[in-house]
């Protein structure tokens, strides 16, 4: 199989073009510094701040000697070690040794036979290899060994890549393989460091149709309307279109004759393959929206900008499109997404979750001797996603010195608390600051002491720009530490450590996104104000905040019927909690609140009690009112011993129990003793009833509902 080195050459060559000049050659060989202009690179020749750059592993083959080789491509291996040791790798001498050798054996054979092979590129990297192999078998008598081949080709395809990138000067967007490692002149979002991923344009096919693709993703790049990872999801939503066109012979960007015939072809499209992979398998929604965004917005770009396109070489025929175009795919050929439901709560950590977690966080930087994985930088990472609810790329990209001092929290009994300035990779204008109490504050002086210790073990002299660096080919210190190396990690500490959830299920840890819904929700939960959880979680309108208060919503309903609702007669209400809790939606419905409780009458009914509302068997309240109510209690016995005694001074005679203003009071009376004796007495509600006189509900119709009490 061929490495992505080798598919992306063999990209580069399909074309035809050669990019070789002897005036760039020139250029290259001056690139490099002059104590590096070397014909042997051995140990004793290669300057000593270089010399941990070289990976020395063979003591037969071990040194590399670029005397055999044309002038030409003896400058271009120059280049492509100084490449390499000024990207912060590593020197592969054994292997890149062995392929100097045999490309200067090589060279000679093909000048004695007439040919040309004073470059590298003169030939793709498989052309290489066969006129490799050929010339070891004429010289042994025999193929090579496939190891041998396999330990040349490596080499062999990294240094065709590197040479490709720097001979061909045109406009970096015609290039058929896009690579922000090897080209900086690739626009890139802030705070994106080069990746490894490469966009291999020459999987597009026909070619008109790559063509624009090229020039529509390119142009979306450099406007900022997309990231990166974006343009990689054009390139596979445009790619899966291809295969399509191509699969139906369609070889114009008109697609078909007649609009008729249009409509057609993009409903089979829609029905065959962007709702299909390649196995058969069906797409989940967001992927067939990935794709039609791709093929709605080239379009949308090229008949808004065709004259743009044919200025700069695309097919003339993308000009002749018409404004019909703009509706290729149709809101409705698409399924409507349903409404967006809250977050998964079992996204969210519970507090059994993150104790677990906690306790075996250390054995990411335990030795491996001792069972653990030896990587303490993954282990202060997670420490921080738990602490701070960050991103886990805002976490390995983060500033060396990334404290910003907050004035008065050194005074003299302040809690030490500090400003985390983090990379907002995502948002921007975005905060890019949050505040960090004294145990994150320790966990970055920690890692700073890793990190210091690390450099001068590796010899780096010059100063890194992140907190978390990687581990290999990364001499300079100057590559922060990856994202996805942090997930494989997770996932081998669950597996390590056995962590399991509540349910006894393996914990996805490597879902570090959880990190942040369970921080977002704890905030909401302990009463953040909504603009301060907003702040701290980076988001620019109250409205990307709520999608995590949608979380809350049943936490909150939860917490909220938690509450013993109790009616006039001391017992539970007779509805659900669930009904109760909808009902008491006070937010929408503040005429149904009470000073000492609520009333639970359906919205659409009207109350013909007046204020009598201790009466009302819809009448509901809980301990939060209790000194309501002994206070109320207090102030009716009060009252009936007034009316009694005017009472008597009026008539000469005491009030009757049946007279009717006091039957009234009496009950009020009686309904305040229940309430109060209720609330202090949770026990009473153990056996409540539906209504007065009424039998109990079954402890199956209580199961899911707090003690209320009906009257």
């Amino acid at each position: 199989m061929k490495s992505a080195d080798a598919r992306t050459l063999e990209a580069l060559s399909l074309n035809g073009r050669n990019p070789f000049t002897v005036e760039a050659n020139q250029a290259l060989g001056n690139q490099v510094p002059l104590d590096m202009r070397l014909l042997h690179y051995t140990r004793t020749t290669i300057p000593a701040q270089y010399l941990p750059f070289f990976a020395y592993y063979h003591a037969k083959i071990g040194n590399i000697h670029l005397d055999g080789l044309p002038a030409i491509m003896r400058r271009e291996m120059q280049y492509v070690i100084w490449s390499i040791v000024k990207g912060g790798g590593r020197v592969p001498c054994a292997p890149l040794g062995l392929l100097v050798r045999e490309l200067a054996e090589t060279s000679r054979r093909l000048k004695a036979e007439g040919q040309e092979a004073e470059s590298l590129m003169d030939r793709t990297p498989s052309q290489w290899r066969k006129e490799l192999s050929s010339s070891w078998a004429k010289r042994t008598r025999a193929l090579p060994n496939p190891s041998t081949l396999r330990t040349i080709a490596g080499p062999l395809d990294r240094s065709a890549k590197l040479l490709w990138f720097a001979y061909d000067d045109g406009p970096w967007w015609k290039r058929e393989v896009w690579s922000l490692q090897l080209d900086s002149r690739i626009p890139r979002g802030r705070n994106v460091p080069p990746k490894p991923d490469a966009i291999h344009w020459h999987e597009v096919a026909p070619a008109w149709l790559r063509e624009g693709a090229m020039f529509y993703v390119k142009t979306e790049l450099e406007r900022g309307d997309i990231a990166w990872g974006t343009a990689l999801q054009r390139h596979n939503g445009i790619k899966v279109f291809g295969r399509f066109l191509t699969l139906r012979n369609v070889d114009t960007p008109l697609l078909a004759k007649s609009a008729q015939e249009r409509r057609a072809l993009m409903l089979d499209f829609l029905t065959e393959s962007a709702f299909k992979t390649r196995s058969g398998s069906r797409r989940e929604l967001s992927g067939v929206s990935s794709i039609v965004a791709a093929v709605r917005g080239l379009y949308e770009l090229m008949v808004d900008q065709a004259d743009d396109a044919a200025r700069v070489g695309i097919d003339a025929r993308w000009t002749t499109l018409s404004p019909d175009y703009l509706r290729l795919i149709r809101p409705g050929d698409l399924p409507r997404k349903s409404k967006k439901e809250p977050l998964d709560e079992t996204r969210l950590y519970s507090e059994h979750t993150m104790s677990q977690i906690a306790l075996h966080a250390p054995l990411l930087g335990v030795a491996r001797s001792d069972g653990g994985l030896e990587d303490p930088q993954a282990m202060r990472i997670l420490l921080l996603l738990i602490a701070t609810g960050r991103r886990a790329s805002e976490i390995c990209m983060i500033d060396v010195n990334p404290l910003v001092p907050v004035p008065g929290a050194e005074d003299p009994g302040s809690e030490r608390i500090a400003k985390l300035r983090y990379q907002q990779t995502k948002i921007d204008g975005a905060p890019e600051t949050i505040f960090i109490d004294s145990e994150a504050i320790e966990i970055i002086a920690e890692q700073q002491r890793w990190l210091k210790d690390h450099l001068h073990r590796n010899r780096i002299t010059e100063p890194p720009q992140y907190l978390f660096i990687r581990s290999h080919n990364n001499l300079h210190g100057r590559r922060p530490y990856s994202s996805n190396v942090f997930r494989t990690q997770l996932r081998k500490l669950v597996d390590l450590a056995d962590i399991r959830d509540e349910n006894g299920q393996p914990l996805r840890l490597a879902r570090t996104h959880s990190f942040r819904h369970t921080k977002a929700t704890n905030l909401l939960n302990a009463g953040v104000p909504l603009h301060v959880v907003q702040r701290y979680l980076g988001h620019t309108t109250p409205e990307m905040t709520m999608h995590y208060a949608q979380t809350l919503d049943a936490t909150a309903k939860a917490e909220f019927i938690k509450y013993r609702k109790l009616t006039a007669a001391g017992s539970q209400p007779a509805m659900a909690s669930a009904d109760l809790y909808d009902l008491m939606a006070l937010d929408a419905r503040t005429d149904r609140v009470l000073p000492n409780g609520w009333c639970t009458l359906p919205p659409a009914q009207t109350c013909g009690k007046g204020n009598a509302c201790l009466t009302c068997d819809l009448f509901v309240t809980d301990e939060r009112f209790l000194g309501v109510h002994e206070g109320e209690l207090v102030a009716l016995d009060t009252l009936v011993e007034k009316r009694q005694e005017a009472h008597q001074v009026r008539t000469g005679e005491l009030m009757s129990e049946n007279h009717v203003w006091l039957t009234l009071r009496r009950r009020e009376q009686r309904a305040l003793e229940n309430i109060v004796d209720a609330i202090k007495d949770p026990a009473r509600g153990a056996a409540p009833v539906a209504g007065a006189g009424t039998t109990a509900r079954t402890n199956a119709d209580l199961s899911l509902a707090p003690r209320q009490v009906s009257g």
